[in-house]
């Protein structure tokens, strides 16, 4: 991936969390939580939340990407993140947002 691809790809991901949120009526009170996780954690994640949105990432890109998402969150005024920053992981080959009230029963 080079830069422009990882800025495009940021801005792809942004979309689509934009329209999840707006699809699925998320308050900016409940807010998302985005987080760097590998291949187990994202299908744990996948099976206990409702709606998630991710991107498989290259992990030698995955802090260009995660600061690309970052700036670019700025642009999506609906979507807010619970805590205000990504949740780093070591060799993480994906970016995965959920929101931690919608529990899927």
């Amino acid at each position: 991936m080079q830069n422009k691809d990882v800025a495009l790809e940021a801005k792809v991901f942004l979309f689509h969390l934009n329209n999840s949120n707006d699809e699925n009526g998320i308050r900016t009170d409940e807010g998302w939580i985005i987080c760097q996780v590998n291949e187990a954690e994202k299908i744990k994640i996948e099976q206990d939340y409702y709606p998630t949105v991710s991107a498989e990432v290259n992990p030698s890109m995955m802090n260009d990407f995660s600061n690309s998402v970052m700036l670019n969150l700025a642009n999506y005024s609906k979507v807010k993140l619970k805590d205000g920053l990504i949740q780093a992981s070591p060799g993480s080959t994906y970016l995965i947002a959920y929101s931690p009230l919608r529990i899927r029963r």
